[in-house]
């Protein structure tokens, strides 16, 4: 089966995206088409980079739970971490919020794990 980690995310975005970004976030948390067109950054060799914000499993809360609107992510899923998934999506996502420094904007927390790694903006 494997094991899951769940990443939790809370965080406003700059406004005026580049279209491609704003196209991933609605693929991504509101369950748009996938782009034609990706951003280059590390988080789209990902094997599991389209699992940020729908998958889940019964190791955490069976569902995903996930919205982006008016300049507003709120998302709770879980998966497979294995390449990394959740540093590089951070790593891409970083530059596009909009939250000062040292905010946390959410954690992930592994599945055998006791204690969330806390997520924290920093500066871009």
């Amino acid at each position: 089966m494997g094991m899951y980690t769940e990443l939790v995310l809370k965080a406003d975005v700059k406004r005026d995206l580049p279209r491609e970004v704003e196209a991933v976030l609605q693929h991504l948390f509101n369950g748009e088409e996938c782009p034609k067109e990706l951003p280059q950054h590390r988080f789209f060799e990902c094997e599991r980079w389209e699992h940020i914000g729908s998958m889940s499993s019964y190791y955490h809360i069976p569902w995903a739970v996930s919205r982006y609107h008016d300049g507003r992510i709120f998302s709770r899923s879980d998966l497979k971490n294995y390449d990394g998934e959740i540093a590089a999506f951070v790593s891409w996502l970083m530059p596009y919020l909009d939250e000062p420094d040292g905010k946390c904007i959410g954690w992930s927390w592994y599945e055998e794990g006791d204690t969330p790694e806390l997520l924290l903006m920093t500066p871009n």
